[in-house]
């Protein structure tokens, strides 16, 4: 009788054991779930880089600042691929300003012009690009500053293989003024209006203007390498970014590893954006 009591006692026991081992496995999957859930939460759905910081990277360990440049890009493709795996539908660069590539050496200016060839180049051939129907666009005046034909086919190529991809987009502004933008634009609103007498310049009416028009509003401006001054340049979409939230670091664009990209986005995540409410 005491043996089959404690039979029928140890398989209960037994049993417990196994419910509380599922209910342990189901507790760390909802853990898991909820770790994945807080990376989703509250994405942004613009992320604008400004990858500030690559010559002085290099400059600080004594190499040319080709390499800072190479290294630097490198580091934004990174940063642009993993924004696309965490669900970020639009990304945007800042490859140069205008005055990047009219002011500074010709040594310089060539080998940044190799470097957007290459980076180019990738998109082109990465399956991640056409798996997930990335649009890349690229913005600025760049045809009016590059003169080898082998560089601007190659951003001819991305451009128009990608042009009906709708799911993502990768943005790339290279001989970009925010103010050459915004100009264009008013230029262009002039001319419409000797066409049209009873044209009403309306925020849509702007847009439809810009460079940058067809894009999103950007919900978080990240600028790297930034030595106790944050501040925008030339304007960076100044209009697009008009109710942006920003994100400065310190660390140089280079050493900005998608640890630290996830740093800024978890830190997006924890704000409030009111838009005056």
């Amino acid at each position: 009788m005491f043996s089959n009591f404690f039979s029928i006692l140890k398989f209960y026991k037994k049993k417990n054991q196994e419910k509380n081992q599922e209910k342990n496995q189901e507790k760390n999957q909802e853990k898991n779930q909820e770790k994945n859930q807080d990376n989703l939460y509250n994405l942004p759905n613009h992320v604008a880089i400004i990858p500030d910081g690559n010559r002085r990277w290099a400059k600080n360990r004594n190499l040319p600042s080709s390499f800072g440049h190479l290294t630097g890009a490198k580091q934004v493709q990174s940063n642009m691929y993993f924004a696309l795996n965490l669900g970020i539908y639009c990304v945007s660069g800042w490859g140069s300003s205008y005055d990047n590539l009219i002011k500074r050496s010709e040594s310089e200016i060539k080998a940044l012009f190799k470097i957007f060839k290459e980076m180019f180049e990738e998109l082109l051939n990465n399956p991640d690009i056409h798996k997930n129907k990335v649009k890349v666009m690229i913005i600025g005046r760049w045809r009016e500053i590059i003169l080898d034909k082998s560089v601007i086919d190659a951003f001819d190529k991305v451009i128009d293989t990608t042009k009906m991809y709708d799911n993502h987009c990768f943005i790339y502004y290279i001989g970009y003024n925010g103010t050459d933008e915004m100009i264009y634009a008013i230029k262009e609103i002039v001319e419409d209006s000797k066409k049209n007498e009873n044209l009403q310049i309306t925020e849509s009416v702007l847009e439809k203007h810009l460079w940058s028009g067809s894009l999103p509003p950007v919900d978080l401006v990240i600028r790297t390498g930034v030595d106790n001054d944050p501040h925008n340049s030339v304007g960076f979409m100044m209009w697009k970014t008009a109710n942006s939230q920003y994100y400065f670091t310190k660390i140089k664009h280079p050493d900005f590893t998608n640890d630290e990209f996830m740093k800024a986005i978890k830190d997006y995540q924890n704000r409030q954006r009111r838009l005056g409410k």
